[in-house]
Order: structure tokens, then C-alpha cells, then sequence
């Protein structure tokens, strides 16, 4: 196909609407009842591949007509058609997270507000979907922006890519038609191969990342450019039922454990090509997606869009489900809201006269995207700041109206009309020292990382080893440490227990740096002179090992076998437990008095127990007493929040147990053969 044909293709196609139409009802239907289109979510392939058609479509018949890529007026078209009711629904959420969202939320929104502002929000949240206190962060008003990052980044990437081409097609024997088929063919193979590869190995990470969706847009812009198919009628309509058959099956028949986008993108995608390159058969699916309902939901779907996903985490703040009849009243408000948009705003905008030729007015549309973008800053700074403020609280943990643990310990009395700290905005900060000091290790990386705290001079050694629920307990040991003159040594890594055992990922797939770091870490306890080892982790570990509860005991024997033999002396805390049915951070908003879960439903099987009873030189801790009643495990004790999710808990509460640890602490190493002998000196409140 010549660039002349490209240029006088006809730039209007109504199945294209009726298609986007599809696409969004999709992922409206998905997000709202996600039990019955499942696989909904494939929606977003679709709209990636109608944009790469027509975007390098549109790019290629002005290189056609001109010469060249106008860049000013590309970009300045950009604006107006997406900025305007982008950045109204970003100011909406900042107002509207006051009111619908729980303060522990504040912060990511603040966050994701920047990041759908600078069109980065798909790699903010891969980033967050492979650090393991991220993927805990509940959805936000503004997940769904990732999508929309993707599309910016392409209309940033690809016309000074066809700059390139441009440049290169003035060779001989080199037309620009092959030359950008050849350059978007190299973008397609390449970016399919990253999908499925990283896909199989992290699709957390795959889902969210601009070069495993780029093919989808690839695609498009393949299509764009290439012959037009020389079938007949029979042919095209035979395309167009095949291309609505794939997107149909993969919406159903794909759920959230289907590995995507890899390979099963294809299914989608290459539907959504199909049902463009059939065109006009005035039969088939073209039909029903020439219906005037479906142009018009095609032609707000934009809004649609953008709209749906803030109303739906509005109404459902604590992640219920919604029902037959709350539902539908999303849906409806969407479409009210995504008319009055796409007319006073989408069209209003989009229909700017351009003054042809005057440069000034492109410049003039870039400041005012300008504008849009710094609106939408001060109101995520607005948000940041209630976040800061709440941080930035101060309270001594000795203060007579946090009494915290000493409610159950001493049987204190809690004081009545004082707001519990941390402050619920500040719930998420209120982490243990590892964390910000950047010495807890990640997923992916095998190389221990640790902290030196307490008193770095001081004559005994003591280390921690374990996950993020031996990290848990950090906060604690270092107000013990400074206070005894200890030198505290912590080993941590997400989900990796410190055990001799293999362990998987939360996707079943194998953890190997997991492996990796258990062994060097082994090795760094044995080099350091480490007196005391406290181990702690998670019951629920022994659902991801291989053979299960038993095989966590014999790791958990050996490992402690050899370093006892190197003279080190263990003590294992036990897990804290588990809030099964709710979510502490949501609970606390809607209704604190309520806000517990029953012990008997909080705990599980313990490896920890059973290893140490099999061993005479191991300690066991218990602590549960002072974090739950003989009955309830609530979300707040003595005015203090004691969860900062379902099973961590705050650093705040944890330093307020450090007396009653430092009590228990010193009556195990009583017992332990070889142990070192320790005094109190922690006061345990009255």
C-alpha cells in the first residue's frame, strides 16, 4: 500500500464506535460484576489496539500530505481531545477522597493523583504490584489512569519515531510505507516476546509495564498501514464473526488468574484487528455495532471510562461487592455524568478553532494542558498535606491516655473521647525502622540486606531473621536494645521465611531468591558473633511449601540445629494473628466499636511451636495475650491502633510491648541451656 492510498482512507469508520462501544461496556460490566464478565478486563486490549490504528493512521496520511510530522499540532490535538475531562475527574477524586475515602488512603491517592497527572501511573503501580507493602494498598479512585498512561506514552514515543522513519525513507529504494511497517513490525515482535516471557515469570509486574502492551498498539498501527485485504463480502463477514467471536470468548472465558497479557492477549487483540480490517460489510457484527445505541455509548466511551471506576471504589470504600441494584445505579450515574462530559467539555474542548498555520495556538494549547496538569498537583498536594499533618502528630507512647497493652497486661482502663494513635492518615507510615532505612530486602533480590540498631558498641549481639512478621517485631527489640546496651542485627526479606525449605511465591512459582538469601544469611549469622537469634513468620507459610507444615518444621530444625551448634542461642516469637473477615483500616472508619475478630477465627497452626518443642535449646514467645482478649482480637487497644493491615502490626504498638518482650525475653534465656544471663531494665507500666 502507497502513502497516498493511507491518506485517502476513509478516517470515519461507525463499526470503529461501535467497537470502542463494546470495549467499555466490557470493562464497565467487569469492574461492576465481576462475576459475571470475568474476563471483562480484556476491554482495555481492544481500545489499545483501536488507538494504535488510528493514531498511526492519522500520523501517516499527515506525513502523506506534508512530508513531515507536525509535532506541535499533533500534541496540541492530544490536549484538547483528552486532557480536559482527564483532569476533571482527577480534581473530583481529590475532593471526593475527603469525603468517600478512609484517611488510610490519603496517601496513595495523593500519589496516583501525581502519577495520573504525569501520565505515569502504570508504572507506579507495577511498582507497587511487586513490592510487597504496595500489592497489600487497597484499589483507588484512579487504578484505572494505568491504561490511559500507556496510550500517552505511545503518542509520545511513536511520532518522533516516525521522525526516524521519515528521515530514513528519504534513501533510495526506501518508501515510507515499508520503512514504518518495518519499525512498528520490530515493535510488535519485540514487545510480544517481553509480554509472554515476563508474563510467565512476574505477571504482577507484566500487567502494569508500557513494553508488554506495546504490540497491542502495534498492532493497530500495522493494520493502519497495511493493504487493505482483498477478500470478498463472504470473506469480510466470515473476519468480522471471527473477530467478535475472540473478543467475546476471551471475555468470558478469561478470569483474573488467566496470565495476561502474554500470549492470551492475542485472543482479543487480534479479534479487535480482525473486526477493523473487515470494514463496511453492512452484515454481520458490523450491523450490531452500527447500532445508533452502541455509536453513541462508542462515541462518551472515553468518559465512560474514566468516570465508572471512581464512582464504583466511592461507593463500595471498605471493597464490598456491588448488588443487582447498586449496581445498576453506577452504571446510570456513569452515563449521566459521561453525557454532560463528553458535551461540555470533550466536545467543547476538541472543537477549539485551530487557526491554521498560527504556531501560537498550538503553544497556547500546550500551556493550557499545562495548567490542567498543575491543577491537578495542588489538588493531590492538597491531599498529601492532611496525610503530612497526620505523620507529623507527635505522641509519647508513655502518655497516660495511650495506655495500649497495659489494658490487657494490668488490666488499665482506657480513656475515654481521645482519637487513637497513630492517626489513621498516618497508618500506613507507621512502619518498622527497616522499611524507610531501605535494610528490609525485596522479592526479587537474594543479597541480605540488614539494619545495625540498638547500641552499635554494645557487648552483646542479637539479630532477627525472617520476613515481614519477624520485621514486625524490630521496633520492639530496638527499644530493648538501646535500653540494655545491645547490638541488634535484622535480617529480613518479603515473604521468606528463614528456614532451611524451599518456598513459593504468592503465584505458586518458585522463590529462589528466597532460597538464596536463606543460606547467605546462615552464613552472616555464623561471621557476626550473634549471641541471640529471634526467628519469627507468618503460619500461612506453610501453604507454600512444597510439602506443606512438616516440611517447615524440619527447615526450621536444621537451620536452628546448626546454629545452636555454632553456640547461638534462639528464641522464636510467635505469629500474630490473622484478621480473616475484615480489614482493620476499613473497619476503624466505618464503625471502631466493632472493629475486632474473634481469636478463634484469628489463628491458625503454628510452625513455630512444634519446631521448638522438638528442640530443648530453643525458646518460644508468646505474645498473642497482650495483642488480643481470651475472646477478641480488636483494631484498637488503649487507645492505640494495634493492626496497620490484617496481620502486621503498627510499629506505635509494637514499641509499647517492648517491656513485656524484654520480661519474657529474659525468663526463656533463664531456661536455655548456654544462654546468656539478662537483666530487666524496661519499666512495665503500672
Amino acid at each position: 500500500m502507497t502513502m497516498e492510498q493511507v491518506c485517502n482512507r476513509n478516517t470515519y469508520r461507525p463499526e470503529i464506535q461501535g467497537l470502542r462501544a463494546l470495549a467499555v461496556a466490557l470493562v464497565v460490566l467487569f469492574h461492576v460484576w465481576p462475576q459475571l464478565v470475568p474476563g471483562g478486563y480484556i476491554g482495555v486490549d481492544v481500545f489499545f489496539v483501536i488507538s494504535g490504528y488510528l493514531i498511526c493512521g492519522s500520523l501517516a496520511r499527515g506525513a502523506a500530505k506534508t512530508g513531515h510530522v507536525g509535532l506541535l499540532d499533533f500534541y496540541a490535538r492530544r490536549i484538547r481531545r483528552l486532557l480536559p475531562v482527564a483532569t476533571l475527574v482527577l480534581v473530583f477524586v481529590a475532593v471526593g477522597s475527603f469525603f468517600f475515602v478512609g484517611p488510610v488512603h490519603w496517601g496513595d491517592t495523593a500519589r496516583q493523583i501525581v502519577a495520573s497527572a504525569l501520565y505515569l501511573q502504570n508504572w507506579l503501580l507495577a511498582f507497587d504490584a511487586v513490592d510487597y507493602l504496595g500489592a497489600d494498598n487497597a484499589p483507588t479512585a484512579l487504578q484505572h489512569y494505568w491504561s490511559l498512561a500507556i496510550e500517552e506514552q505511545f503518542y509520545v514515543v511513536w511520532p518522533l519515531a516516525m521522525i526516524g522513519c521519515i528521515t530514513i525513507s528519504r534513501y533510495p529504494r526506501w518508501s515510507l510505507n515499508k520503512v514504518l511497517m518495518i519499525a512498528i513490525g520490530i515493535v510488535f515482535a519485540a514487545s510480544l516476546a517481553c509480554s509472554i516471557a515476563i508474563t510467565a515469570n512476574d505477571p504482577a509486574w507484566a500487567y502494569f509495564v508500557t513494553h508488554t502492551r506495546a504490540f497491542e498498539l502495534a498492532l493497530g498501527g500495522l493494520l493502519a498501514l497495511a493493504p487493505k485485504p482483498a477478500f470478498n463480502r463472504g470473506a469480510r463477514i466470515g473476519l468480522s464473526v471471527a473477530g467478535i467471536t475472540a473478543i467475546v470468548v476471551a471475555a468470558f472465558a478469561y478470569t483474573t488468574a488467566t496470565a495476561f497479557p502474554g500470549a492470551a492477549a492475542l485472543v482479543p487483540t487480534l479479534g479487535a484487528a480482525a473486526l477493523i480490517a473487515a470494514g463496511d460489510v453492512r452484515a454481520g457484527p458490523y450491523r450490531g455495532l452500527n447500532y445508533w445505541p452502541l455509536r453513541r455509548l462508542g462515541d462518551i466511551s472515553y468518559s465512560v471510562y474514566l468516570w465508572h471506576w471512581p464512582l464504583i471504589i466511592f461507593a463500595t470504600p471498605a471493597g464490598q461487592t456491588l448488588g443487582l441494584v447498586s449496581g445498576i445505579v453506577i452504571i446510570a450515574l456513569t452515563l449521566v455524568l459521561s453525557v454532560l462530559s463528553w458535551r461540555h467539555v470533550e466536545e467543547r474542548f476538541r472543537h477549539t478553532p485551530e487557526r491554521s498555520g498560527q504556531h501560537g495556538h498550538g503553544w497556547g494549547v500546550i500551556r493550557a494542558g499545562a495548567a490542567m496538569v498543575a491543577l491537578c498537583l495542588v489538588g493531590a498536594a492538597s491531599v498529601q498535606a492532611a496525610v503530612w499533618r497526620a505523620e507529623n502528630t507527635l505522641v509519647d507512647v508513655r502518655d497516660p491516655r495511650y495506655p495500649g497493652p497495659a489494658v490487657l497486661a494490668n488490666g488499665v482502663s482506657t480513656p475515654e473521647g481521645i482519637e487513637p494513635i497513630p492517626p489513621l492518615a498516618a497508618l500506613k507510615k507507621d512502619l518498622p525502622i527497616v522499611y524507610p532505612k531501605n535494610c528490609h530486602q525485596n522479592q526479587t533480590d537474594a543479597d541480605p540486606l540488614f539494619c545495625e540498631l540498638g547500641d552499635p558498641k554494645g557487648s552483646l549481639t542479637v539479630a532477627i531473621a525472617g520476613e515481614s512478621h519477624a520485621a514486625q517485631w524490630v521496633p520492639a527489640l530496638d527499644e530493648i536494645a538501646k535500653a540494655r546496651g545491645w547490638r541488634l542485627l535484622t535480617f529480613t526479606k518479603s515473604a521468606c521465611l528463614f528456614a532451611a525449605t524451599k518456598v513459593r511465591r504468592h503465584d505458586e512459582t518458585p522463590y529462589v531468591s528466597c532460597d538464596t538469601w536463606q543460606e547467605r544469611v546462615s552464613e552472616l549469622l555464623l561471621q557476626s558473633s550473634v549471641d541471640v537469634l529471634f526467628v519469627s513468620f507468618s503460619r500461612s507459610h506453610a501453604g507454600r511449601v512444597r510439602q506443606g507444615q512438616r516440611s517447615v518444621n524440619d527447615g526450621l530444625f536444621a537451620v536452628w540445629s546448626e546454629l545452636n551448634a555454632a553456640g547461638i542461642s534462639i528464641i522464636a516469637i510467635e505469629d500474630t494473628p490473622r484478621h480473616r473477615k475484615i480489614d482493620p483500616r476499613e473497619c476503624l472508619v466505618e464503625n471502631p466499636m466493632t472493629c475486632r475478630t474473634s481469636l478463634e477465627d484469628a489463628y491458625g497452626e503454628s510452625s513455630l511451636a512444634v519446631a521448638a518443642s522438638r528442640m530443648d535449646d530453643v525458646g518460644l514467645i508468646e505474645m498473642t495475650d497482650l495483642i488480643c482478649t481470651s475472646e477478641w482480637c480488636p483494631a484498637t487497644l488503649g487507645n492505640v491502633i494495634v493492626w496497620r493491615d490484617t496481620n502486621h502490626l503498627t510499629a506505635t504498638y509494637s514499641r509499647m510491648l517492648a517491656p513485656y518482650l524484654a520480661e519474657r525475653i529474659d525468663r526463656v534465656l533463664a531456661k536455655l541451656k548456654g544462654g546468656p544471663t539478662l537483666q530487666t531494665t524496661l519499666e512495665v507500666r503500672p
